[in-house]
Formats: structure tokens, sequence, C-alpha cells
């Protein structure tokens, strides 16, 4: 089940065949802040039944923005995905010195989780850099609309300008039907069938660098379905970046989704809400009563999923614990390298904090390794004759010239992953005395497994002379968009996923074959074998109880979990 030869898929909404066309606009608009009347919406054009007022100018510009000078906001508004660029730009002192204004767009959520809005990114930020001089020269505006509004072909016929209907809204609760499917992207991919630029996924080595081995009890998380916030600090982009690549590695891998019962299907991708502020309060609260139960929506068009991620700057969510399951601390980025790197905390909403297993760590370091490798060679490929190092994207949670290897894993243990509990301790002890020293051979196996399923991501960096040819640094966004890197880590985490799936499943299928009762859905006994055949720690609570979950989760099926112990001829100790 090698990297180079795995056949799982990868979830990405976006396609070879339409990588470079953008999506036609629902809506387009300017937002600019008054110092009387706050935030307004200057200038708008918008498809019949859209409402843009009082919504999408606090959902453009979340709490914090002013202290950035320009950013990138991802949400969703009704059955529409949204993006605004935001620009800061000098003003006069009655105005605080800044002009703040953002340019938005919405587009229909039936061509993804963001509705392929990131094609329209760096015209927005063009035209927001042009309009924080002057906001009254919309004629840019009314340009981009007329090439890209309605059917994209200039075409007005539904369309109302500047006076909008407040007629019927898609409902934010409705699963659209696809115009086109997601496309299925194979681990490897020829080099031209790259994402463009802007393609969310592109953050996913970022993502992986900002929570370290955090990144698996995380996917966890999401595969449950829980309801996870990220709270972070202005600039939102990384944020919001961070809940598409969430959304994408939790994703049931459509090569195993056959394998759940039927009925399970709006489990199969976490929905993506991505930017959230004060305004969204109600929404949440609707979307915190599970389907089915009392007081939940009845309508038959509503999409009856209850897990969701998304991140806001408004720190007033985050006390309402009643809205949410899983609350995320992203620290700020350091200003410096001589900085100690703060890591970021995940915790349930009465206040548990969610470490990484020992299983946890041991698999990060071989993810590490690899990424490793990838940067040595990078640097052995660019660094003659370039001193031009500052943009690439970090790695590593350690970045000095003469990092090695084997300093993965410092800094991890006291902050982010569980402590060995005194049985797993004893029975290290205990095997280690047994076999005069030896290397536990069960660790040794589960290392084989873990690496087998990793493969060797590194071959999907194309060599120095490739880049050579094509000018692009793979540690930079516009290297990765040229490499099949991106792609290698998402199927990654499908084929731990998939692992999980196909472990219970089989386990399923042999216990109610076994059921001399007859009667399925009995309780379902797992080992310690089978928590270890998921690439789960068999010595964590936290992993059984995942286990448990999982089980009834996607298949509704009760479990007794037994853990990892200790025994002596026959007898347990502990």
């Amino acid at each position: 089940m090698s990297g180079t030869s795995d056949a799982s898929t990868t979830d990405v909404d976006s396609s070879p065949s339409d990588a470079t066309t953008a999506p036609p606009l629902s809506a387009l608009f300017l937002i600019k802040f008054d110092q009387k009347v706050g935030y307004s919406i200057a200038w708008k054009r918008s498809a019949a039944n859209v409402v843009l007022d009082g919504t999408v100018e606090f959902k453009s510009l979340p709490s914090g923005l002013h202290t950035v000078k320009e950013d990138l906001v991802y949400f969703v508004h009704e059955g529409y995905a949204g993006l605004s660029a935001f620009v800061n730009g000098p003003g006069s002192e009655a105005e605080r010195n800044a002009h703040l204004v953002a340019v938005g767009i919405l587009v229909p959520l039936s061509y993804g989780r963001l509705g392929r809005s990131w094609l329209h990114a760096q015209a927005l930020q063009n035209l927001a850099a042009v309009l924080v001089d002057d906001v009254s020269r919309t004629e840019p505006l009314e340009t981009y609309w007329e090439k890209h509004g309605a059917n994209g072909d200039g075409d007005t016929q539904n369309l109302k300008s500047s006076t909008i209907s407040s007629g019927s809204n898609p409902s934010p609760w409705k699963t659209h039907n696809r115009s086109r499917a997601l496309s299925s992207l194979v681990a490897v991919i020829p080099s031209e069938q790259s994402l463009p630029p802007w393609h969310p996924a592109l953050s996913i080595v970022k993502y992986i660098d900002t929570f370290g081995p955090l990144v698996f009890p995380l996917q966890r998380a999401a595969l449950l379905r829980k309801r996870i916030l990220f709270m972070t600090s202005a600039p939102v982009r990384p944020a919001c970046e961070f809940v598409y690549d969430l959304s994408i590695l939790s994703s049931i891998p459509g090569s195993v989704s056959e394998l759940l019962p039927p009925g399970s299907e709006s489990l199969h991708r976490l929905r993506s809400l991505f930017t959230l502020g004060i305004h969204d309060i109600p929404l949440l609260e609707k979307m915190s009563v599970p389907h089915g139960a009392p007081g939940a929506t009845q309508n038959p068009d509503d999409d009856d999923t209850y897990g969701w991620v998304a991140c806001t700057t408004d720190e007033i969510l985050t006390i309402k614990q009643k809205l949410y399951d899983i609350i995320v601390d992203i620290p700020p980025t350091p200003n410096n390298t001589t900085e100690t790197k703060r890591w970021s905390t995940i915790k349930t909403s009465d206040g548990a904090e969610i470490k990484a297993s020992q299983r946890d760590l041991r698999r990060f370091k071989l993810l590490y390794h690899e990424l490793w490798k990838i940067r040595h060679r990078v640097q052995s490929d660019h660094d003659d004759g370039d001193e031009d190092t500052d943009d690439r994207t970090s790695l590593l949670p350690h970045d000095s010239e003469n990092e090695s290897e084997d300093e993965s894993d410092e800094g991890y243990d006291d902050k982010l992953i569980e402590p060995m509990t005194w049985a797993q301790l004893a029975y290290s002890g205990f095997m280690w005395w047994a076999s005069a020293g030896e290397k536990d051979s069960y660790l040794t196996e589960e290392a084989d497994g873990d690496r087998e399923i990793l493969g060797d991501i590194s071959d999907f960096v194309p060599g120095g002379m490739h880049m050579e040819s094509n000018g692009a640094d793979p540690m930079t966004a516009s290297g990765l968009a040229q490499t099949g890197l991106h792609t290698a880590i998402i199927a990654y985490f499908h084929r731990l996923t998939s692992l999980m799936v196909t472990t219970l499943a089989d386990l399923i299928e042999c216990s109610d074959d076994e059921d001399l009762t007859g009667e399925e859905n009995t309780v379902l006994q797992v080992t310690s074998e089978d928590i270890a055949r998921m690439g789960l720690e068999a010595w964590s609570e936290s992993d059984k109880a995942f286990a448990k979950d999982f089980l009834m989760t996607y298949f509704g099926r009760e479990a007794e979990v037994h853990g990892a112990s200790l025994e002596c001829c026959g007898i347990r100790i502990c």
C-alpha cells in the first residue's frame, strides 16, 4: 500500500479540466468602513433573490481585520460560497489614518466547498487595491460583473442591481446537486494536472507544520463529525484554508464508501462553514440541534449533517460552549525566528484537552522524515547561489540550517502528546527484560505498517532538473501547485481513514457470520489487536473511545473495546 501505487483518491474541489475556468458570479459587492455607520455596502450587483444587505458586510470583514494590511476571507452565505479581498489603505486622521475596503463575491456551492471562488482571488485583490483610494471609481466593478456575472457571458437576464428584492432565499441547509462531479485525483498525477496557485489545498504543508502530531487527533475528531471551531486572529486566510484542509483530510474516500451502511451518505464529508462571527450565532444555535431531535428543522431538503468545521476571530463564540464540540486555539505566527513557537491546543467544549497519542507521535516522525527529505533535496537543488529563501513555506518546526531529522520530536512530548500510561510503561519494561533488551516486536510491526501506509511522498517532488525547467521551487505555493505533494499528503490521510473503515467492516462481517443466534447488531467485541490494525494506539483511552464512537457513528453498532494490557502466565497484571 505504498504511496506510489495506491489507488485511493483525494477529494479536491477542482479538476484539470475546470481548474482555470472561473465560476459565474451570483453577486459582486464593494464594502467600505465609515466612522459613523460602520461597515456598509457601497456598491453591489447580484442575481435575483440574493439578499446581501445586513449579512455579507459582516461576513466579509470579521473582527480584527483592521490590524492587517490585506487578507482573503472565505465564508458561506445561504446557498453560496463567499470570498472577499480586504485592503487596509492610508487615510486621513478623521478616518483614523486608514481606508478599509473589501471587494467580495458569491458563487454557487454547486461547484464545491468554496465554489472554486479562489479562481477570482487575484482579480478581487487587484480590484480592492484600486478602490481603496477612491470607492467611487466603480467602473472596474461594472466591467468585472459584465464579464463574470450571471452565465459569465455578460447576459444580465434575471439580474438586479443596487435595489435587490428580498424574495425567497436558498436554504442554508440544502445540499446542492453538483453540476459536475468532484474530480477524483489519484495519488500520482501528472505535473500538467496541477491545482491552480490560489487553491486552498496548497496550504496542506503549512497545516501540518502548524499542528504537528495534533493533525491526527484533529482528523479523528472531524471523522466523528464534531462541531470544530478554529479560534484565530487576523489574517484569517490561513485559518480559512485550514478549515478546507481538515474537511478534505476527513472525507470518506470513495473507494471504501460502499462499505458503509445505506443512509450514511451525509457523513461522507464534513460541512465547511469557514469564517463565522457574532452574527452567525442564531445559525449555530439552529445547527446545534441534531437532525431528528426535538426542535430540529423539518425541511425535507435540509442536510442532516450535524458536524461542521469553521474559524472565527470573535472570542465571544468560544464562551458559548453549547455551540461547538471542539475548540482549536491557533496562536499567532511568531514575528521572528527568535521567538519560541507556541503550539495550537485542542480542547473539548467542557475544557478537556485533547492530545496526540504515542503512536501519533511515532507516525508523525515518519511523516516529518519524508518532509525533511524533501526540504533537504530542495536546499541541495536551489540554495547554491540562491540567497532569497525567506518565502519558502516552513516544512518543519525547526528551521535552522544545521538541523537534522533526529530532532523531529523535540518540543512535542510534554505539550502535545499523551504521557505513557503506567501499564504501558510496565509492559515496555517487561518486554525489554523478556527480550534481553531487544526492541519490542509489536512496535517494529506497527512501524512497518505505518511506513507502508505513508509510502515515500518525497518521490512526488520532481528532481532538480525538472524544477529548473519550469523555474518553480516546491517549497513555495507556486512550486507546490506544480507537484503532486499536496495530493500525496491528502491521499495518505485518506489511506488512514480507509484502514479504519475496512478493519471495522471486516470485523462486523466476521462477527455477524459467527453469531449463532442469527441476530445482527449485537455488541461487537473489539480487541487490542483490532485497535492496532485500525492504526490507533491500543494503550490510549482516547483512541479506544474513538473506535467505539466511530463504530456507532458510521455503522450504528455498539461495541465493547478492549485495550492493550500486561499479562503474565495468562494472568492480567494491568
